[in-house]
């Protein structure tokens, strides 16, 4: 569908190739005024006015360019040979192009050749034109009211059961996705997660039988990739198949923090009853559970041995720098040094091994283990401090988690059970830090107090929740009161 100004505005006395510079200049030079306005002047409604147009102006251009895309792969056809479009200006392919010219991605110009197959008009095997696979999402596209996410959000899902539903039924779903993304049955447009959701559930109900071919396609493009870089650090990138994403999101749900209240409601509600917000993004307490559950599973006796014995996370030190509790340690599963504070984390959940080398580098003599907390000690200290992580609002479970010297060991401090606490691998390493301390109630139950500036954080506003003023006070230091336990223990 072609916009009517646009129509008025041209001239048939004048080229398409000056038509379509002319309105693109045109385009950039009102496009370009927005630079100067200055957002922070703008009041809220003007703001959310202003960005809503813009939102517009994105949606033409993305139907547009999804377009030309098309039409620059239909001008590459590769029958062309070297003739064709990419390939006379030294691309690969219309993707390869595309990305040259734009400056965008790879993989966004991907995501754009791939829905200008679904949405541009193509060429059958007699040279005859044919209409695009989805046409009313090509006439949302062109006429700006759907954008680059919901298009996809609609195709993606649906192409793969083309062949297996009637034209009739997928044009039903087709038309009731575009509704839903625009408003158009007098509902609040929906986001195109949403539409891409919905677009899923349509799937299913119209093909019912492709559920299971489907679902063995995913799970054999499973993977999961480990990444050592160069300072040290892992990457772990992977695809997980529907059925193991079932299985594994819930585990992470449980081990998360629930404290998922909004930014406004952490700095001041939390801070108000006395809480802390946390203070991890999401993507780094998901990881500190993935670690906290690797190292639980490999404590777990079922575990297959390796060289007569379960996993074993082995730290080597000087006995000088462990003394002076400065240099660095070394560990066969990453190339870069480790701090000594992770080996006096390590310490407490493990058991250490003097070893004794000559200047030759021979080994004179090799010690027995010693300092490890016994599956035994570790099932009282469970019993005794709860399921999960002694940590407040921590969810760990406690046979994830390690066992923690409350007297260091180095300084005279007992592997026993009164001596012991039990702390998933993130808040064990706050306390070995120095800066949490660590006590207990007046129940004898293990209780973290934070540090002074952590609690007193100006930027929290430190208010009080009405009817707040016969709670008791906090310690003299500012921190919470130690005798007052949050977490419900079982």
């Amino acid at each position: 569908m072609q916009n009517p100004a646009a129509l008025s505005a041209f001239d048939p006395d004048e080229g398409a190739d000056a038509v379509a510079a002319r309105a693109a200049d045109n385009a950039l030079a009102g496009v370009a005024e927005l630079a100067s306005i200055d957002a922070t002047a703008l009041s809220a409604n003007a703001l959310l006015n202003y960005v809503g147009v813009l939102g517009n102006i994105t949606r033409l251009v993305e139907g547009r360019q999804i377009a030309n895309v098309g039409d620059i792969a239909r001008r590459s056809d590769t029958d062309a040979g070297f003739d064709g479009l990419a390939a006379r200006h030294g691309a690969k392919s219309p993707t390869a192009l595309f990305e040259t010219i734009t400056g965008v991605k790879n993989s966004t110009a991907y995501r754009y050749t791939k829905l200008a197959e679904h949405t541009t008009p193509r060429v059958s095997d007699t040279g005859l034109p044919l209409e695009p696979v989805f046409v009313q999402t090509a006439e949302a596209l062109a006429e700006g009211t759907i954008g680059l996410d919901t298009a996809e959000a609609i195709t993606s899902p649906l192409a793969p059961i083309l062949p297996r539903v009637a034209p009739e039924q997928l044009d039903w779903a087709e038309a009731t996705l575009i509704g839903n993304a625009t408003g158009a049955y007098g509902e609040v447009p929906l986001t195109a997660d949403a539409i891409r959701g919905q677009a899923r559930v349509f799937r299913v109900a119209l093909d019912p039988d492709g559920v299971e071919p489907t679902a063995e396609e995913l799970h054999e493009a499973r993977k999961l990739v480990f990444k050592h870089q160069d300072d040290g650090s892992m990457k772990i990138t992977g695809v997980l198949s529907p059925e193991q994403a079932a299985i594994v999101t819930p585990v992470f749900d449980a081990c998360m923090s629930k404290r998922t209240s909004p930014t406004f409601m952490e700095t001041e509600e939390l801070s108000a009853h006395g809480q802390e917000p946390e203070p991890r993004s999401k993507p780094q307490e998901r990881a500190d559970a993935f670690t906290a559950m690797i190292a639980g599973v490999g404590k777990m006796t079922s575990t297959p041995k390796l060289h007569g014995r379960g996993p074993t996370v082995m730290v080597t030190v000087k006995n000088e720098d462990l003394d002076a509790g400065t240099g660095a340690a070394w560990s066969p599963g990453t190339p870069a040094p480790l701090p000594m504070s992770f080996v006096t984390q390590m310490q407490c959940d493990g058991d250490t091994m003097n070893v004794t080398i000559d200047e030759h580098g021979d080994v004179l003599n090799l010690g027995t283990a010693r300092r490890f907390f016994t599956a035994k000690q570790r099932l009282a200290l469970i019993a005794r401090d709860g399921n999960t992580c002694a940590a407040a609002d921590c969810d760990i479970p406690a046979w994830l988690c390690e066992a923690h010297h409350v007297q260091g060991w180095e300084n005279g401090g007992k592997t026993d059970v009164t001596n012991g606490v039990i702390l998933c691998w993130w808040h064990h390493r706050l306390v070995e830090h120095g800066e949490w301390d660590l006590t207990r109630d007046n129940n004898g139950h293990p209780k973290l107090i934070p540090p002074n500036w952590y609690v007193n954080r100006r930027y929290l506003g430190q208010r009080r929740a009405p009817g707040d003023d016969d709670r008791e006070p906090p310690d003299a230091d500012g921190g919470p009161d130690p005798g007052r336990d949050t977490k419900p223990r079982t």
